[in-house]
């Protein structure tokens, strides 16, 4: 059985591991792991009636299980984790319920800020999903806090999605793209999938590889469902607070079974792709020189395509960088907020 050391004001989880649990971690990394895991951690408020336990209890054990999943991550040498961790759907909730998942939060990314040590010496980043804007102010500055503290760090990213729905991401990324082309910093024919990928929360990260559920529901909840496009999804039938290694693990096997096939059909549209990118420079790389009226007459050569490509390069290059210091900007005026009590 897996031991986890207790620490109640951490979300490292030290796990230790039998000798048999070390050689089914030996046997699945000789294949393939995926780099990015995304998880909808579903089941608390079941988990709270089945355990008879109070709510609040529930959500803090689903928060500890988040430390537990970073240390099987850290073994598969898997780098990127999502978590759906609150949904803009959640603020309908009640009140109180809201104000006792606003506290945990406070709580977990307290102690998170209090091992920033840890978190540099192990090269984790924290990185926020979604408007956290609709949170209380006070909970947006520890946000903002951790995230700028921890944007260097590049050996594994933690993405917590908070206030967060795949439509708001997806309409904040066409928000963006639309005051670059208002604005002349881009072209409307700049607009590609790469270019709105770089624009959504997620920053032109790799996509998901592999999305779990638990608690059994089969359905995404509104979810990262751009960049789980290609996706293996796992369903498991098993409450958050009660996933374990063993459950992981089968995941981790299923995902091997099928990793083959939407590897082929990702490269066919990858491929796919590329050729589109290709004709569209040369298009309109032939457009630019020729004139957009009458260039029937002129004949398109390999130097309109590279000129274009350039810079379309230069164009977008400049306004994604102008978008993340626009987004840091952002972070540092949450950091020196007034909060009530401060």
């Amino acid at each position: 059985m897996t031991n986890t050391e207790e620490n109640s004001s951490t979300w490292f989880k030290r796990v230790e591991y039998s000798w048999f649990q070390r050689f089914i971690i030996n046997c699945i990394k000789s294949g393939h792991t995926p780099k990015h895991l995304a998880f909808i951690m579903d089941g608390n408020r079941r988990y709270a009636k089945a355990s008879d336990i109070s709510r609040l209890d529930s959500y803090r054990q689903g928060f500890d299980k988040i430390g537990e999943i970073l240390d099987y991550c850290e073994t598969f040498d898997i780098s990127i984790v999502s978590v759906y961790a609150f949904s803009i759907e959640n603020f309908k909730r009640s009140e109180d319920e809201k104000n006792e998942l606003f506290s945990l939060m406070i709580e977990k990314i307290g102690f998170l800020m209090k091992e920033l040590e840890q978190l540099k010496e192990k090269g984790i980043r924290v990185h926020v999903m979604g408007d956290i804007t609709l949170f209380p102010l006070n909970l947006q500055q520890l946000l903002a806090k951790i995230v700028l503290a921890t944007k260097e760090n590049s050996n594994f990213c933690l993405n917590l999605c908070l206030s967060y729905t795949a439509r708001d991401e997806m309409t904040h990324a066409v928000k963006c793209l639309a005051k670059g082309a208002t604005s002349g910093a881009i072209r409307i024919t700049d607009i590609d999938e790469k270019l709105f990928e770089s624009c959504m929360y997620s920053e032109g990260q790799p996509p998901v590889d592999m999305l779990i559920r638990t608690s059994g529901e089969v359905r995404l909840s509104d979810f990262m469902m751009w960049q789980a496009n290609f996706a293996i999804l796992k369903f498991v039938k098993v409450l958050w607070p009660e996933f374990g290694f063993w459950h992981f693990v089968g995941a981790l096997l299923d995902y091997q079974r099928q990793h083959f096939f939407t590897r082929v059909y990702k490269s066919k549209y990858d491929a796919y792709q590329m050729r589109l990118t290709a004709s569209e420079n040369k298009t309109l790389g032939h457009m630019d020189r020729c004139g957009q009226s009458d260039h029937s007459q002129c004949s398109p050569n390999e130097s309109d395509t590279t000129q274009y490509s350039d810079e379309r390069n230069k164009r977008t290059n400049a306004f994604l960088s102008d978008l993340q210091q626009r987004r840091r900007d952002f972070l540092t005026e949450r950091t020196a907020i007034e909060t009530v009590g401060s």
